[in-house]
């Protein structure tokens, strides 16, 4: 027999064992890593049970849980079929995991978002009779105009007293054989269609201003480097995925060229302060959109949507989080809107080679918010990116670097970026060799799927010495960054000191059909010319980056190699003025002298460097230019005195 439920009179032991049950099932395997399911489950039981069978509506779900219009289309938009199938599915999985019966059972009927509760026994209530499984007359989501009444429902009586314990055991074996069969067909079909690598592509900017397309792009690689923090997920890298934006290949022809299971896409649209981004997943094997989400935030939960996002898709393709991850996952941090914006306009200027316009608007970041550690990771990059070009003073910029580096990690020690950053400035300021190679692996281990830091992994093998190692490496930050100007540069680079110049010069022709900015090819691609004997072309690649010392140091060497002495003697006084004024230019002076074969002022001006902590002396086992000098007991010497690693 069953009566009214009604919750407020005298069910507390009922709504207990709910409850209780309903913990269990939330940390449980099938649910943890999973926080949308956890929060969808979580409120529809909680309206249940406060007998909001109202609330428990598409429209209405998507708007409360999901952040959707009241009135949004439904029939375009499966956001909440999709989470109540997934929160099936985990459910069916639960279950089948368990070793013993439990009292309580959690079922989320098909075409329905009203759970269901199934007891094992009834609990006895001492001022009321037992009170039922479950309501028969629930709303689903094929009755959006039913009003769902819960204080309607009708006592039937008169029936055999051994009916209702048959029916319900045999609707639980029932329940179970079929929550079998479709769990079973589910793994299935997932195993097949497993995703394990995924691309980002680039964002569109949605908000009617063109000068808004940096904000996009911004938020493309905060998410990507999000996201790469999934150890067991190979992500793509953003300077890959960036040379897709605008382009009308097919997803699939995309996913082809890069060698990936599954593809992200989206929008990002702002107004004022607000942020609304909308992610879709595409399994590229399929061509099938797997899940669709919107975020409508304000900006200074900016970092909060990244990681919201990045949640959400590891949840969509069943990647298991570490621990770690979820508590990363799982921050609360909000920034200032104003440093959030110039932060993202200054990643634009160095992802176009311009670190330091972006030193400026990093500065006024970090003056807006001296906790946002992005932003001090970032300014970082950029003061090393200035001293390894030699824009700024060696001594400052290193230092600059150490430090920012140093705040970045104090704020947040869960990106890779400052460890990359201070294990870099480390070599470049003390020849603090250890510390380098320390600091790269605290960087992988935090994103495997960081390109940056393979491409630094694989430049530090180079350097002392481990030229096979290197190689490897690059290859496998190719894996992760296998179309971008930038990769192909960087793996010219490698090839160049492993003296395999013909490929060196493929890797740099690629690099430069794909850039728009190509004063970053110049320099290597004119190392290249001159180790080939291309001295004349060479040069012409120098010339272009006009009197920067770095490139002065080159075109007397080849000048020297090429037996325009004079010429060479003649960049002599240049390079000093250089001193004079920035404090760079001893190892480019010993390059020239290296070149004119002056052996013993190449090596008064590598001891100058040496006693200055110049950072060319990093370059001392690899760098060609220095082949002349070799065979001389002191720069063997020299070498053990740097500290380079053997």
């Amino acid at each position: 027999m069953q009566y009214e439920w009604k919750p407020e009179m005298n069910d507390t032991e009922r709504i207990a064992s709910v409850n209780n049950h309903l913990h269990d099932v939330l940390v449980s395997d099938a649910f943890k890593g999973s926080k949308r399911s956890q929060d969808f489950l979580q409120l529809v039981v909680e309206h249940v049970l406060a007998g909001r069978l109202d609330s428990l509506r598409e429209r209405t779900l998507g708007a409360e849980m999901f952040g959707r219009r009241i009135d949004y289309d439904t029939a375009n938009d499966a956001v909440v079929r999709v989470k109540a199938s997934e929160v099936r599915k985990k459910l069916t999985q639960y279950y089948q995991n368990l070793s013993t019966s439990p009292a309580v059972r959690i079922a989320l009927p098909s075409g329905s978002y009203v759970p269901q509760f199934y007891f094992e026994s009834l609990p006895v209530a001492s001022a009321a009779p037992p009170i039922p499984l479950y309501p028969e007359s629930a709303p689903t989501n094929s009755q959006e105009g039913s009003s769902g009444d819960i204080h309607q429902i009708q006592l039937r009586v008169a029936r055999p007293p051994w009916l209702l314990p048959m029916l319900s055991v045999l609707g639980v074996v029932l329940l179970a054989l079929a929550g079998s069969w479709g769990f079973l067909r589910w793994r299935n079909f997932f195993a097949n269609h497993q995703i394990r690598s995924i691309a980002i592509l680039p964002l569109v900017n949605l908000s009617g201003d063109s000068a808004q397309e940096y904000f996009a792009d911004g938020m493309t690689e905060e998410l990507t480097a999000e996201l790469g923090q999934v150890n067991s997920l190979r992500v793509i890298s953003r300077t890959s995925t960036m040379t897709y934006k605008g382009t009308k290949k097919t997803l699939p022809e995309i996913a082809q060229e890069l060698n990936v299971d599954g593809i992200v896409e989206g929008s990002v649209e702002r107004e004022g302060s607000r942020v609304r981004v909308t992610i879709q997943l595409i399994d590229s094997s399929t061509d099938q959109h797997i899940w669709a989400h919107s975020y409508d935030r304000d900006m200074t939960s900016v970092l909060e949507l990244q990681s919201d996002v990045a949640r959400a898709i590891a949840d969509q393709i069943r990647i298991e989080l570490s621990p770690q991850q979820q508590a990363h996952f799982s921050r609360t941090q909000h920034v200032d809107p104003e440093a959030v914006e110039l932060y993202l306009q200054a990643i634009d200027r160095l992802n176009t080679g311009n670190p330091k316009s972006a030193i400026d608007l990093l500065r006024r970041a970090v003056d807006k918010d001296p906790g946002y550690a992005p932003a001090h990771a970032s300014l970082a990059n950029a003061y090393g990116w200035m001293g390894e070009a030699g824009w700024m003073p060696y001594t400052e910029a290193f230092s600059l670097q150490k430090a920012e580096a140093l705040k970045a990690i104090a704020l947040d020690d869960s990106r890779p970026e400052p460890h990359l950053e201070l294990g870099i400035a480390a070599m470049n300021q003390s020849w603090d060799w250890a510390t380098l190679s320390k600091e790269l692996q605290r960087a992988l281990e935090l994103n495997p799927n960081a390109a940056n830091v393979h491409w630094a992994y694989a430049n530090y093998l180079d350097r002392i010495g481990r030229s096979t190692e290197a190689v490897a490496e690059a290859k496998l930050a190719l894996q992760l960054d296998p179309v971008s100007s930038r990769s192909f540069m960087n793996t010219g680079f490698i090839y160049y000191f492993d003296r395999q110049y013909d490929q060196a010069l493929t890797q740099m022709q690629k690099a430069a059909a794909l850039h728009a900015e190509p004063i970053e090819i110049l320099f290597p691609l004119g190392d290249i010319y001159i180790e080939k004997g291309l001295y004349d072309q060479g040069i012409q690649e120098f010339l272009k980056l006009g009197d920067a010392p770095h490139a002065l140091g080159h075109i007397g060497n080849a000048y020297a190699r090429q037996g325009r002495t004079a010429e060479a003697h003649a960049i002599l006084p240049k390079l000093k003025e250089h001193i004079e004024k920035t404090d760079i230019g001893r190892y480019e002076i010993a390059l020239v002298y290296a070149g004119l074969k002056e052996n013993d002022n190449a090596f008064e001006w590598l001891e100058k460097a040496f006693q200055a902590r110049d950072k060319g002396l990093t370059y001392l086992k690899i760098d060609p230019c220095l082949d002349p000098l070799r065979s001389d007991p002191r720069f063997q010497d020299l070498i053990k005195r740097v500290g380079i690693p053997s």
